[in-house]
Protein backbone atom coordinates (compact mmCIF):
# COMPACT_ATOMS: atom_id res chain seq x y z
CA UNK A 1 0.00 0.00 0.00
CA UNK A 2 1.88 2.95 -1.29
CA UNK A 3 -0.46 5.77 -0.07
CA UNK A 4 -2.57 6.53 3.08
CA UNK A 5 -6.69 6.15 2.45
CA UNK A 6 -8.90 8.52 4.89
CA UNK A 7 -12.40 9.22 5.18
CA UNK A 8 -14.89 10.26 7.30
CA UNK A 9 -15.33 7.76 10.58
CA UNK A 10 -18.70 7.11 9.15
CA UNK A 11 -18.49 6.22 5.85
CA UNK A 12 -14.92 4.41 6.27
CA UNK A 13 -16.76 2.30 9.06
CA UNK A 14 -19.66 1.91 6.53
CA UNK A 15 -17.11 0.88 3.86
CA UNK A 16 -15.31 -1.68 6.43
CA UNK A 17 -18.73 -3.55 7.16
CA UNK A 18 -20.97 -3.28 4.28
CA UNK A 19 -18.27 -3.40 1.53
CA UNK A 20 -15.42 -5.44 2.54
CA UNK A 21 -17.50 -7.62 5.67
CA UNK A 22 -14.96 -6.64 8.21
CA UNK A 23 -15.82 -6.86 11.92
CA UNK A 24 -13.29 -4.32 14.59
CA UNK A 25 -11.42 -7.22 16.68
CA UNK A 26 -9.47 -4.35 18.47
CA UNK A 27 -8.92 -1.10 19.65
CA UNK A 28 -6.10 0.75 21.35
CA UNK A 29 -5.29 4.42 22.39
CA UNK A 30 -1.88 5.86 20.77
CA UNK A 31 -2.30 9.44 21.56
CA UNK A 32 -5.13 11.25 23.51
CA UNK A 33 -6.73 12.11 20.13
CA UNK A 34 -5.90 8.97 18.13
CA UNK A 35 -7.27 5.30 18.42
CA UNK A 36 -6.09 2.47 15.93
CA UNK A 37 -7.92 0.12 15.31
CA UNK A 38 -7.69 -3.57 13.79
CA UNK A 39 -10.67 -4.73 11.18
CA UNK A 40 -10.43 -8.35 10.48
CA UNK A 41 -13.07 -9.86 7.24
CA UNK A 42 -13.65 -13.78 8.60
CA UNK A 43 -14.89 -14.77 5.34
CA UNK A 44 -10.85 -14.12 3.64
CA UNK A 45 -8.55 -13.14 6.48
CA UNK A 46 -8.11 -9.61 5.03
CA UNK A 47 -6.85 -7.31 8.00
CA UNK A 48 -6.97 -3.54 7.95
CA UNK A 49 -5.83 -1.61 10.86
CA UNK A 50 -7.39 1.91 10.85
CA UNK A 51 -6.46 5.25 12.59
CA UNK A 52 -9.14 7.19 13.99
CA UNK A 53 -8.82 11.38 15.06
CA UNK A 54 -10.26 13.06 17.18
CA UNK A 55 -11.58 15.39 14.25
CA UNK A 56 -13.63 12.75 13.31
CA UNK A 57 -11.50 11.43 10.09
CA UNK A 58 -10.22 7.71 9.76
CA UNK A 59 -7.61 6.40 7.92
CA UNK A 60 -5.95 3.39 6.50
CA UNK A 61 -2.88 2.48 7.61
CA UNK A 62 -1.97 -0.69 6.32
CA UNK A 63 -3.67 -3.87 5.17
CA UNK A 64 -2.74 -7.42 4.66
CA UNK A 65 -4.26 -10.86 4.37
CA UNK A 66 -3.65 -14.54 6.26
CA UNK A 67 -4.87 -13.30 9.93
CA UNK A 68 -4.88 -15.62 12.01
CA UNK A 69 -6.52 -14.56 16.07
CA UNK A 70 -3.61 -15.78 18.79
CA UNK A 71 -5.35 -16.96 22.27
CA UNK A 72 -3.57 -15.82 25.05
CA UNK A 73 -2.27 -18.26 27.45
CA UNK A 74 0.56 -19.02 29.47
CA UNK A 75 4.04 -18.26 27.59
Amino acid sequence: MTDVSCDDRARMMNMLTKVLGAERQGIGLRDPETTLEVWVASRNGDWIIVQNYANGTSCIVAMGDHWEAIQSGPA
